[in-house]
């Protein structure tokens, strides 16, 4: 079958780059595919990057959301739309439970949640104001998880007394993307990808875009098992080669997020061989490695080709200076 070459873009960079904000440029792109590779990323991001929030909150002396809190001047109802606009940040990547004990008089704000295990990325956020002589003692259940819960979908569990909340996990508060003309040399009708993304902190864009555009690649990588004959004798000369090129990565240059590394590290696990030889069982054993953080993993090896639990070439492992080994 006759070659047709297709475009791939040959510029992808960042126009502007903060904590919460970027604006990311990609062309070219053959005609439509601009506007179906803005489309995947967007709903990816939105539901893929995990985050955390506060999915239930139990208050002393509170049965039900319809009665007013002792002491505090806003409703019950503000005060549990003030609480879901917190954005903390779990670095175990496990729910949390905070208790949170203030007296009035005085201004509550997230800078009093008690940062114990967990950060509070914007302390600003006023919460309630609370009276002279009035004191508050309340649980906050940090839940961690993918997109938006409603509070009709609640599937963790919620402690007797508390009033569940509909919980935004995800760090990503908006997504906007455009296609414009481009042109590469004489030819004018190809297409530029812009992308904007806005998050809440807890994640910076860059590191969303890596996350969400590695694991598209791990979904879509096993759909093109069957490569064409001509193509599999070039790739196999340079298999072997791109595998020790992959292997021997150091963990920062996977899309992780830092907490997974430092975790991984202290467990003596320092480049992808180390890694893709450890089985699920083997990372559930280290230390301040979560359920999530195993699943990022997976999706940051497959988008290099690989997996947990691999039996990697004794030979290829020499070349590295690398072994098999299970995390103690």
């Amino acid at each position: 079958m006759p070659r047709i070459p297709f475009q791939k873009p040959r510029k992808v960079e960042w126009e502007i780059l903060t904590d919460r904000y970027g604006r990311l440029v990609a062309e070219p792109f053959e005609k439509g595919y601009a506007l179906t590779v803005g489309h995947s990323l967007r709903r990816t991001l939105l539901n893929i990057v995990p985050g955390s929030a506060v999915s239930w909150v139990k208050i002393d002396g509170l049965k039900s959301a319809d009665q007013p809190i002792a002491g505090v001047t806003e409703s019950t109802a503000d005060v549990l739309l003030n609480l879901k606009k917190l954005t903390i940040q779990v670095p175990a990547g496990e729910p949390r439970t905070v208790r949170v004990e203030v007296s009035g008089p005085k201004t509550v704000t997230g800078a009093d949640v008690p940062e114990t295990d967990i950060e509070v990325i914007n302390p600003e956020t006023h919460l309630f104001t609370l009276g002279a002589g009035a004191k508050v003692s309340m649980e906050l259940g940090i839940g961690v998880g993918r997109g938006y819960e409603a509070l009709d979908k609640k599937t963790g569990s919620v402690p007797a007394g508390a009033l569940p909340l509909d919980a935004a996990y995800s760090p990503i508060t908006r997504i906007a993307y455009t296609v414009d003309p481009s042109r590469l040399g004489k030819i004018t009708d190809y297409e530029k990808l812009v992308i904007e993304i806005w998050t809440n902190g807890a994640v910076s864009p860059e590191d969303a875009l890596e996350r969400a555009a590695g694991f598209l690649r791990g979904h879509f990588s096993p759909l093109a098992a069957g490569a064409p004959v001509e193509e599999a004798e070039t790739e196999g000369a340079s298999g072997e080669e791109y595998l020790r090129d992959a292997l021997s990565k150091p963990l920062e240059e996977l899309p992780l997020p830092a907490r997974a590394i430092n975790a991984l590290k202290n467990a003596e696990i320092h480049v992808v061989a180390d890694l893709a030889q450890k089985t699920e069982a083997d990372l559930e054993q280290v230390k301040n490695l979560g359920e999530k953080s195993i699943d990022e993993i997976k999706t940051a090896l497959a988008a290099l080709g690989l997996s947990i639990g691999m039996r990697i070439d004794p030979n290829i492992l020499g070349t590295l200076n690398r072994g098999g080994g299970v995390v103690r």
